[in-house]
């Protein structure tokens, strides 16, 4: 089985509504949608959706990539794609290389999987759960809107939910807003709060001090990327777990996260860290460093939705929930058959590679700029 082209497709989807986060508010997410073709008639999908609001990259800058890498690929078998893409440097530290990496990998993987009859998941190595228990997400909203967000996320089963932070003015305005959804949520179901980076260390240690009684299962990204031993110091001066996110950015940043102690979770994007593949990897060396691991979406579409799921597979099955019931956001996934949570878990799909079949109708609907190179 060989590459013989590779198509791809721009999109930007409408957040149904606004999103907003630390970082500022999202109206609409962009990316683009990859399909590699191969000469057995085996077409396998992926996704780039870089994320520009974070200083991520942009869709023109993947695209770039896109043109300047998809070549290499023609006439290899999908096999020898990571390889090829490891020796041209491709996204070893986020950003829109990554996402294109990402795109590749995936894409790679779910033709050969559907090759051999079996699951990206299966592919990874290792045992996979085919339920996945999921969290629900909440943007950093009033009180009380975030409070009626919560109760929802309860009545459907959520077994924990995420709420944004730091886009407050006050450790009084985080306060309420956390307080008026645990108390929508009861005792019962786990709360996780991520600021994305948005508070000193000063301000985290007196932020999430102030918040404990609220029983939190962890807080994400408390201080800046890049400041680990902020992170660190964060980490050891609070009762609440803190995970990682931002500064994972690929095995480097792992390993720098994991040897500064700066963290209990790592949060592992494989639209950050460059796919599946690397995201197994960290999944591995954190589990070597009695770390545990969340996998979550960059709020992209179904596809890459779909490949976070199979990386979250291959997790311990009393791993936390992970952030992948975020389809729900935009106004399509665009995939068939949208993967959607129930009672809090998610279902891997049943059928060969990544399981799930592009909306072609909707991808022309929300679609834009298209490239091909074969």
């Amino acid at each position: 089985m060989r590459i013989l082209r590779l198509r791809w497709t721009a999109y930007r989807i409408p957040f149904h509504a606004e999103f907003a986060t630390s970082w500022g508010v999202l109206a609409h997410r962009e990316g683009l949608i990859l399909r590699l073709h191969t000469d057995s008639g085996v077409v396998g999908l992926g996704e780039a959706a870089p994320i520009a609001e974070r200083g991520g990259g942009t869709v023109g800058e993947a695209l770039a990539v896109l043109d300047g890498v998809g070549a290499a690929l023609l006439g290899t078998h999908p096999d020898e794609a990571p390889a090829l893409l490891d020796a041209m440097g491709l996204g070893r530290d986020g950003g829109a290389k990554a996402a294109v990496r990402c795109a590749l990998d995936v894409a790679a993987l779910d033709a050969t999987a559907k090759a051999a009859g079996i699951r990206v998941a299966e592919s990874l190595g290792g045992d996979i759960n085919r339920s996945i228990a999921v969290n629900a997400t909440i943007g950093a909203e009033a009180p009380e809107s975030a409070a009626a967000q919560a109760a929802a996320a309860r009545q459907s089963g959520f077994p924990c939910v995420k709420l944004k932070v730091g886009a407050s003015r006050s450790a009084e305005e985080e306060r309420r807003r956390v307080a008026a959804v645990r108390d929508a949520l009861g005792p019962e179901i786990r709360l996780r709060i991520d600021a994305n980076g948005a508070w000193s260390v000063e301000q985290a240690i007196h932020v999430i001090r102030g918040l404990e009684e609220y029983d939190l299962e962890m807080v994400e990204q408390p201080v800046a990327a890049g400041d680990l031993e902020g992170l660190a110091r964060v980490r050891a001066a609070v009762g609440v777990p803190i995970a990682a996110d931002e500064d994972v950015t690929g095995m480097e940043g792992a390993e720098r996260v994991l040897e500064t102690s700066a963290a209990d979770v790592l949060v592992v994007k494989p639209m950050v860290v460059g796919g599946l593949r690397p995201g197994r990897r960290i999944i591995e060396l954190a589990a070597g460093a009695g770390v545990g691991a969340v996998v979550t979406t960059a709020l992209e579409s179904g596809v890459g939705a779909a490949a976070a799921l199979h990386l979250a597979a291959t997790l311990p099955p009393d791993s936390p929930a992970c952030g992948l019931a975020t389809g729900s956001l935009l106004a399509t996934d665009l995939i068939r058959r949208p993967l959607v949570a129930r009672c809090g878990r998610m279902e891997l799909p049943e059928r060969p590679g990544l399981g799930i079949e592009l909306d072609e109708r909707e991808l022309a609907r929300y679609g834009g700029i298209e490239r091909e190179v074969a």
